[in-house]
């Protein structure tokens, strides 16, 4: 991982972190948490040389950004859990151009 992941990796959790404190409702949340990952999407898919690492961190980041809307929609259950994850995931991509990437 180089300092492109570490920036990701430093807001990702600095969200988090300030999020409770300032006591962010979930439809707050959703939209910040969505915006982060939206906007650090396109720095993980091609600033991070190791394909391993970009796909795991856009997992990451699709992760993080679908927690507060499956607790605001109180989705539960592991195949609306996943359906939900992969969706953003699929969003994160298109938004950060993974098409132009070379996955091999």
């Amino acid at each position: 991982m180089n300092k492109f992941g570490l920036g990701v990796f430093v807001a990702v959790f600095g969200a988090l972190t300030l999020a409770v404190p300032i006591g962010l409702k979930y439809s707050q949340a959703t939209l910040q948490f969505g915006l982060i990952a939206a906007i650090s999407a396109p720095v993980v898919i091609h600033k991070i040389s190791d394909k391993n690492w970009s796909l795991g961190m856009l997992m990451g980041l699709s992760y993080f950004a679908s927690f507060p809307l499956k607790k605001l929609f109180q989705i539960d259950g592991l195949v609306t859990d996943i359906s939900v994850t992969l969706a953003y995931a699929g969003i994160l991509w298109l938004v950060g151009f993974g098409w132009k990437r070379s996955w091999r």
